[in-house]
């Protein structure tokens, strides 16, 4: 064989073999990808599969009430309140809870949980700050607010504490600095609310 030829050869050799590993990388690279996301849903499998104690399904309950109640609320204060701040308060209300429900109900859905859509408790609540009207409406929305967000913050931090679902609790962990902001924002709206005595 001529030199020539053999520095083909040995050229061709060396793309197969540059070709072969960039393929095998490629592979390679395709299979560790794979082999994360199984890990991953894996890890969000075993995290729903662990057993709903019954403070788990007591608080997903009063989770899926105090939603319900807030966006009632919400969306209420929305179309009737009289002041800027207690329409804005509704509006924050209406889609932070919107969403902390859709969530609540596809973790209830994996953990094959059944939740409570109706409380006569809590529907009294909403039935009480719609008996008013004007002025005292928003007033008495923000005082609910107020008292509403400091027990809602009780349970979840409970359920951090107390519960067992390793999922239930994130979700616990995830949606209770949104009910510590709506809180605040409750707090700084009540001076606004109640007119300046007159002398």
């Amino acid at each position: 064989m001529t030199l020539q030829k053999m520095a083909a050869s040995a050229g061709l050799a060396v793309g197969l073999a540059t070709a072969g590993w960039g393929i095998a990388a490629t592979a390679g690279t395709a299979a560790a990808g794979a082999s994360t996301t199984a890990a991953n849903a894996s890890l969000a499998a075993s995290r729903t599969a662990q057993p709903v104690s019954s403070q788990d399904r007591k608080f997903m309950d009063e989770a899926s009430l105090i939603n319900l109640t807030e966006i009632s609320l919400g969306k209420y204060m929305q179309a009737h309140a009289t002041t800027t701040p207690a329409k804005d308060l509704g509006a924050s209300y209406a889609r932070d809870h919107t969403a902390a429900q859709s969530s609540l109900r596809a973790l209830a859905s994996r953990l094959h949980v059944t939740l409570l859509t109706a409380h006569v408790p809590h529907q009294s609540v909403v039935a009480r700050v719609e008996s008013h009207k004007g002025r005292n409406l928003d007033v008495a929305f923000v005082k609910v607010s107020v008292k509403g967000h400091e027990k809602a913050i009780a349970i979840f931090k409970k359920e951090e504490s107390a519960g067992s679902n390793p999922a239930v609790k994130a979700y616990a962990a995830h949606y209770l600095p949104m009910l510590q902001t709506h809180l605040r924002l409750a707090e700084h709206s009540e001076p606004v609310m109640h007119p300046t005595p007159t002398r």
